[in-house]
């Protein structure tokens, strides 16, 4: 398999008649799941990470397999923290603080919730606490077990109590 970046967030991916056999398939017995399957291995073996959904168009041929897919970002990140101060000094680095944060109070850690298209200010939160947005249902586990401190603008509020 062939992988070639198209932009940030799409690739290109070829798929030879080798390939697919490795796999059992010829092109004309490709579906768009086994498409799918063959994109995240694709993926995984070039070591790119996939944070969000993907989005794949599938063009089979005699000759081979022609994929273009488009990476969209995660809905929503989330960061854990030890402690408020590492929360605060995180707080304080973000350059553009994003009003659709909330904040909550959950196994011992503080929680904090960005959309996921927030890269920059993902970068700096990362600098101070863990991103968990791998963890499965996790906005479930919080809305039902954790405790909402601030529901709206958590990093402003942070700041509030925590001025520089």
């Amino acid at each position: 398999m062939t992988i070639q970046s198209i932009g940030s967030a799409s690739v290109a991916l070829y798929i030879t008649p080798a390939d697919l056999k490795e796999y059992g398939l010829t092109p004309a017995e490709l579906t768009l799941e086994r498409a799918l399957e063959l994109t995240r291995a694709a993926f995984q073996q070039a070591g790119i990470t996939l944070d969000g959904g993907i989005e794949i168009e599938a063009y089979p041929e005699s000759c081979g397999v022609l994929v273009f897919a488009h990476v969209r970002p995660p809905e929503q990140s989330w960061f854990s923290f030890r402690s408020l101060e590492d929360l605060a000094a995180a707080a304080r680095c973000v350059t553009r603080p994003c009003p659709e944060t909330a904040l909550f109070w959950w196994e011992e850690r503080w929680w904090l919730s960005l959309p996921g298209d927030q890269r920059e200010t993902a970068a700096f939160l990362s600098e101070f606490g863990r991103c968990e947005s791998h963890r499965p249902h996790l906005d479930a586990c919080l809305s039902e077990h954790g405790r909402r401190v601030l529901e709206r603008d958590a990093l402003a509020g942070i700041l509030d109590f925590f001025p520089v």
